[in-house]
């Protein structure tokens, strides 16, 4: 008997586990150019092989039936992919897709969005500061001191967030909308260490002023408009971290020096990198380019580039793991009665709320290279015998 497989679903899969056809049907042990007609929707395949197709991409054959939904969504603001690999930003195109659809079939209650609507010019910083102090507002955090938490405050906004598994080329993070929903990215921790918790707030933040500042622009077609747009983030994201008035109270409050030490312990409230700091001083006009250039030379001399002084702990997203537990109340394990209920593996659910490193992750559940491997059939698949 043939069994319906669903030509753009396979595709999808697919490319959301980073498996290229030649890696897929190796897995199989079939050619290439029938994998390719297979997923192009010119070769119908027996009942064995869409049980095979299942358990490499870890979901039911009712999954790989299903059409995709008419989704309507935003590339991210990475201009023609020159700073990120084109084949790991489609990676995470289609895992976010998968993620928005699923969290649309399982009905769960998403947070209502309450971005405000950037309606200022893009290329007047007194405009984006005045804004990022307003989104400031709306997401619940006082005016005058820092951000606790720059992934709570994204999600009280009503965005969703989801952890990237390792850089993105030379960028942390990602963002896009999906049918009207502001999805970011930024990646988690590595093992020993990786992403610092100062950086990935700064990633959270500047992804935030993408998606509330860019929500209509399409991905920047030259270099000189991705470089706007970048500045224009930044801008966004040094505002929000780092608010000019109380930044600069707080430093006055410190003796008003700028030196490393001073800017030190400045991080240690703020959560914010030294390097960014001195940055967020020089556009507030409170140094000057020499001694910015002066301070970066002392960073670069002390090794602080890459290992800067004063820890800031990572943080991690709580809504999607406890819309799950809400919706599946009493059941001793919510990712599998997610699983048992639409059809999809359980290492993608666990890829979208743990934000643990990689190398500490249960290896059957996540082992992410684990996208780069065939999962288990997950319980309660079922084939179309």
């Amino acid at each position: 008997m043939h069994a319906y497989l669903d030509s753009g679903r396979l595709n999808r899969l697919r490319t959301a586990r980073a498996t290229t056809q030649s890696d897929l049907a190796a897995q199989l042990n079939t050619s290439v150019s029938l994998l390719n007609r297979i997923e192009s929707g010119h070769q119908q395949v027996d009942d064995e092989t869409a049980v095979r197709l299942a358990h490499a991409l870890d979901c039911s054959t009712d999954v790989l039936g299903r059409p995709l939904p008419d989704q309507l969504y935003t590339r991210p603001w990475l201009r023609a992919y020159a700073d990120a690999p084109k084949k790991t930003v489609d990676e995470y195109v289609a895992d976010t897709l998968l993620a928005m659809e699923f969290i649309g079939q399982l009905h769960l209650r998403r947070i209502p969005e309450r971005l405000p609507l950037f309606d200022g010019d893009p290329n007047n910083d007194d405009d984006i500061e005045e804004f990022a102090l307003e989104v400031r507002e709306e997401a619940g955090v006082d005016p005058v001191k820092w951000v606790p938490n720059v992934t709570r405050a994204a999600e009280r906004l009503g965005c969703v967030v989801l952890p990237l598994d390792s850089e993105l080329g030379k960028h942390l993070g990602m963002s896009m909308h999906v049918d009207g929903v502001s999805v970011l990215r930024a990646s988690r921790p590595a093992p020993g260490g990786g992403v610092p918790g100062d950086r990935q707030r700064f990633t959270l933040a500047h992804e935030l002023g993408h998606v509330t500042m860019h929500a209509t622009w399409p991905p920047p077609g030259t270099a000189e408009q991705a470089k706007a747009i970048e500045k224009q983030a930044h801008r966004f994201a040094g505002a929000f971290l780092l608010p000019g008035d109380a930044f600069l109270s707080d430093l006055e409050a410190l003796g008003g020096r700028v030196t490393l030490t001073t800017l030190a312990n400045l991080k240690g409230r703020w959560g914010v990198a030294i390097k960014a700091m001195v940055v967020r001083l020089q556009n507030l006009g409170r140094i000057d380019a020499d001694q910015a250039r002066s301070l970066y030379k002392q960073i670069s001399a002390r090794g602080w580039n890459k290992n800067e002084p004063v820890t800031v702990g990572n943080e991690r997203a709580v809504w999607m793991k406890q819309a799950l537990e809400r919706r599946f109340l009493g059941d001793a394990d919510a990712l599998s009665a997610a699983v048992q209920q639409c059809g999809l593996g359980r290492s993608y659910f666990e890829s979208w709320v743990s934000w643990e490193p990689l190398s500490s992750l249960d290896a059957d559940v996540l082992d992410l290279s684990a996208r780069r491997r065939s999962g288990a059939l997950p319980k309660g698949s079922r084939d179309r015998r």
